[in-house]
């Protein structure tokens, strides 16, 4: 008598077909790897992800500096409410 597979076994199975979709052969090594992968963790090499681009340097610094700006007034705004409203 053959026995099905049991949910964990389905969901495992389902899975492996999401990132079967997602693999593509390193063009240094030709093992695979996936592919958002910004370095191949076989040989070390540089890879080009497919569908996605990392944020640049700069971007990063505006970015960074805009959210530490905006927390710190809603850090004071914060304090400055806790004092007054005692």
């Amino acid at each position: 008598m053959k026995r099905g597979n049991t949910v964990y076994e389905d969901q495992e199975l389902k899975r492996q077909r999401e990132i079967e979709k997602h693999t593509v052969l390193c063009p240094h090594c030709q093992k695979p790897v996936l592919d958002h992968m910004m370095q191949c963790p076989h040989c070390k090499q540089k890879l080009e992800p497919r569908g996605y681009q990392p944020l640049s340097d700069e971007k990063i610094k505006k970015i960074r500096i805009i959210t530490y700006s905006v927390g710190a007034v809603v850090a004071i705004a914060i304090i400055v409410c806790i004092i007054l409203f005692r």
